[in-house]
């Protein structure tokens, strides 16, 4: 016979399961579900940096989607409002150049040493960059079944191939826009090590609906802009040397000044552009749950919660020497980590009203939509046989990415 540990809850005398390791809560009052409730006060420790102030558009957005998922994305009174903060943010910088101009006209010495100074600070925040790629390159030679799949995924949404496969060791997965209108979609093996091929397909749909239907973010003059914006932070920041500190903005005050104004304008265009970012999700959470099913996006989004886990099981894999199979030692703990602590992480997540990250609609509201809208069979399901070699050619991927993780974390 079976004997499960129990303790007794202290807000409700509700008997609680215990599992040695991991956090023991309250399924019916949800006492101690967020980890510190037993010193500390949850909710408010959660949700009080992002606030309340933008749950109402989302949930609006929420109710719209609920009644029907609309894939076009209108031109609105915000869209409008993004493109102004973009243009004045351009022109705001562009007349730097202009001053600069005006005192080398001068015949001051004085301004004209100044003048310089706007220059060097003009062309520091004007500077072309370049996005370096966050991972390796992956070719279609090498990988044809993953291409393959990606492509059917893209066929299957209206999207074109994507131009390259990025693979790295974040535990995450996204999308690019890169030069030239090209395309990658960058997959984290940690993350995809985690996920059945159900839930890659999930993964993989979501990002492929975020190129089927782009959203102002990835506009050139926005993005542009997105970029000014962070080079003036990084060279005003007060909390960092910055780029130009002592030769441009040796007073203190003016830096702090400077920085409250650009974090300002930066924060209003991200509010600008947060209802068109979060259709977009709803839009690709739901294209994903129609392709792989709704159970294997409800799933990824479990899983997404994992990386602490990732993270504890690499230190440990990484102290024995000879120990070489990170991810398949990963995929062991993932499936004894025990039902309680699933259904805790769940729990949180549809207790969740607050953005993740800026431009995220809440994941309370992501899973209830889900819901509303559930696809019992996926749409795109390879064969087994195919099932067998898209497996085999992520093993691949495993084994030179674990190389590097571990090789990395033993300071070989």
């Amino acid at each position: 016979m079976h004997y499960t540990e129990q303790e007794t809850c202290p807000e409700c005398a509700n008997k609680m399961e215990v599992n040695r390791g991991y956090s023991t809560w309250c399924g019916k009052c949800n006492w101690n579900v967020y980890e510190d409730e037993r010193g500390l006060g949850t909710d408010e420790g959660l949700n009080g940096m992002n606030g309340n102030a933008d749950e109402r558009p989302s949930d609006r957005l929420l109710e719209e989607f609920k009644y029907n998922v609309n894939r076009d994305l209108p031109f609105t009174k915000q869209r409008f409002y993004t493109y102004l903060v973009a243009i004045t943010v351009h022109l705001s910088t562009l007349s730097i150049l202009g001053i600069a101009i005006f005192f080398f006209s001068t015949n001051s010495t004085w301004l004209g040493i100044f003048g310089i100074a706007l220059l060097l600070l003009w062309i520091t925040i004007i500077l072309p960059y370049r996005k370096r790629l966050p991972g390796r390159v992956i070719s279609k030679d090498e990988y044809p079944e993953l291409y393959g799949m990606i492509d059917e995924i893209g066929e299957r949404l209206n999207v074109p191939p994507v131009d390259m496969v990025i693979i790295s060791e974040e535990y995450n997965a996204y999308n690019l826009h890169l030069k030239r209108k090209k395309r990658a979609l960058v997959i984290g093996i940690p993350f995809f090590a985690a996920l059945t091929l159900q839930e890659k397909i999930a993964a993989l749909s979501h990002q492929m609906s975020q190129f089927a239907h782009p959203n102002i973010s990835n506009n050139s003059l926005v993005e542009r802009a997105r970029h000014v914006l962070n080079s003036w932070i990084d060279t005003v920041d007060p909390q960092d040397s910055g780029l130009l500190y002592w030769v441009v903005f040796p007073l203190i005050i003016l830096r702090l000044l400077l920085f409250a104004i650009i974090g300002g304008v930066y924060s209003l265009l991200i509010k600008s552009m947060r209802n068109e970012m979060q259709r977009v999700f709803y839009i690709a959470d739901n294209e994903a749950s129609e392709t792989a099913g709704s159970e294997a996006v409800l799933s990824l989004f479990l899983k997404s919660e994992m990386e602490g886990l990732f993270a504890h099981t690499a230190e440990q894999v990484a102290e024995y020497q000879y120990n070489k199979e990170l991810y398949e030692e990963f995929r062991k703990r993932i499936s004894i980590v025990p039902t309680q602590e699933l259904l805790r992480i769940q729990r949180i997540q549809e207790m969740n009203d607050t953005q993740s990250r800026s431009y995220h609609p809440p994941m309370k509201n992501r899973i209830e939509l889900i819901r509303e809208h559930w696809a019992m069979i996926p749409a795109y399901r390879p064969d087994a046989a195919k099932e067998r070699r898209i497996n085999e050619e992520f093993r691949l991927l495993e084994h030179s990415s674990q190389k590097i993780l571990l090789s990395d974390l033993r300071g070989i």
